[in-house]
């Protein structure tokens, strides 16, 4: 008797779920940002990675196959979180540095916050560097509900230290017990809770999962590495190993959507925010991270939903990270967009037959004291860079036919000189809406050994 009643009561708890998510028109969003994770270095252009989890989601939805970022992680997550180009914020160039006293502009309405206005829950997980230095630029004062990670650009993935401080938060509370286990794991941990705690919510949610993988300093544990014995190369064996960890936190995150009835109404967005890093590989591209080359800025992508038509299929429009902005309002729900550098891209993508709403793009644009340029323009299947270093003889400009030659081995400047030119000038043209870097000197009055040894909020004021 008592385990009939038992089963009736799970019944009636599992129709009310059922009943909840059923009357759930708006799609939860799980965005998955890997970090320095090369083109090279996903089961899709590498059959040597294992990542079942991530390829069965390429299996079954879309993968983007010109989806472009900027070249460094704090340019490409302002740009991801406010759908304007860094050098209209003055994030361009670099990152936000430890001691740095300044933060992602108060000026722009982040996505979550936009999220918070459609009745959505919003979480974030991982890795924030968007600056800490004063508490209204912190996850929980820019639209999060939640957070769970660190500010910084990186930390050691056991000790959760970084030049000489600890840094890692739940919420705002400096989280000590999460010393000494994997970072990632714990973000698996967490990811889990919040989907649990969901279930108990009829509103739909937002999870940014920002991930600690696969950015330096290497470490994974050793039964990750065991996976890739065929490797030679001990810091890449290592490198694949945390692309598996990875590859498995995707995969928990997954199952717990499908056992809590939110899979069929959630879509996924995987990508990296920048190019890898040896011993990364973006192979066959050009360039590393930090570089305007495509090995830098064109990221591996995917994005899955029982929302999408056609599938599975791979999506070769040209889409820019700050085109999720306004794609994923549209798919929210959101009747009015707001205006941004980024376009709404959902029907193309959704549909796989509306193309797409881009045919142009910056890579980036900054220009220093003494007026030299750096940047990066796409109009079509044409590229011009200016100013970027390279170990070749040649110095540029340097102008690619990315259809024919999306390696980017020959130079058509000299062939083409009308062309660079006009392109050229359409860069130079961005000139006059570039808000200068927003870089100022590091303050020691943010060093941790004055907040008890942890990276802390409340040494700056914002602006």
């Amino acid at each position: 008797m008592m385990v009939m009643k038992m089963m009736m009561v799970r019944l009636a708890v599992m129709a009310v779920m059922g009943a909840c998510v059923a009357a759930q028109t708006q799609p939860n969003i799980v965005f998955i940002l890997a970090d320095d994770l090369g083109w090279n270095d996903v089961s899709w252009h590498d059959a040597q990675v294992r990542m079942p989890h991530l390829q069965g989601l390429a299996d079954e939805g879309v993968v983007l196959d010109q989806s472009y970022v900027q070249p460094l992680c704090t340019p490409t997550r302002s740009a991801l979180l406010t759908g304007y180009y860094p050098y209209h914020l003055g994030r361009q160039g670099s990152i936000i540095r430890t001691m740095e006293p300044t933060g992602l502009t108060l000026n722009k309405t982040l996505f979550p916050e936009r999220l918070k206005d459609l009745g959505y829950d919003t979480h974030m997980i991982g890795k924030w560097h968007l600056g800490f230095c004063d508490w209204a630029y912190t996850p929980t004062y820019r639209g999060f509900d939640t957070f769970y990670g660190y500010y910084n650009a990186m930390e050691t993935y056991y000790t959760k230290m970084v030049t000489g401080g600890y840094d890692f938060r739940d919420g705002e509370r400096v989280a000590q017990e999460a010393a000494g286990t994997y970072s990632t794991f714990l973000y698996g941990d967490r990811a889990v809770e919040i989907i649990r705690q969901q279930e108990r919510r009829e509103s739909p949610f937002f999870l940014y999962l920002a991930l600690q993988n696969v950015h330096t300093p290497l470490s994974v544990p050793s039964e990750y590495e065991d996976l890739y014995p065929e490797e030679s190369n001990g810091g890449r064996r290592t490198l694949l190993g945390m692309v598996t960890a990875m590859d498995d936190v995707v995969g928990r995150v997954v199952d717990t959507l499908r056992s809590s009835g939110f899979l069929n109404n959630t879509l996924i967005v995987f990508s990296s925010d920048n190019g890898g890093v040896s011993p990364g590989l973006n192979l066959p591209l050009r360039g590393d991270k930090g570089t305007l080359w495509e090995g830098g800025t064109r990221a591996p992508g995917l994005l899955y939903g029982s929302m999408l038509l056609d599938t599975p299929r791979t999506h070769s429009g040209l889409l820019h990270v700050t085109d999720w902005y306004t794609t994923l309002l549209s798919a929210a729900g959101a009747t009015t967009l707001p205006t941004t550098d980024g376009v709404d891209q959902w029907d193309a993508l959704r549909t796989g037959h509306t193309p797409s709403t881009r045919d142009s793009l910056i890579y980036d644009l900054d220009q220093d004291s003494t007026g030299n340029m750096t940047g990066a323009i796409r109009v079509g299947q044409y590229k011009l860079v200016i100013g970027e270093q390279d170990n070749d003889i040649e110095t540029g400009p340097w102008l690619f036919d990315l259809d024919a030659d999306p390696n980017e081995t020959t130079n058509l400047a000299g062939e083409r000189p009308d062309l660079a030119l006009e392109l050229e000038s359409l860069l130079l043209a961005q000139l006059e809406s570039l808000v200068p870097r927003d870089q100022p000197d590091q303050d020691p009055a943010g060093n941790a050994s004055n907040w008890e040894g942890n990276w802390s909020p409340g040494w700056c004021v914002a602006h």
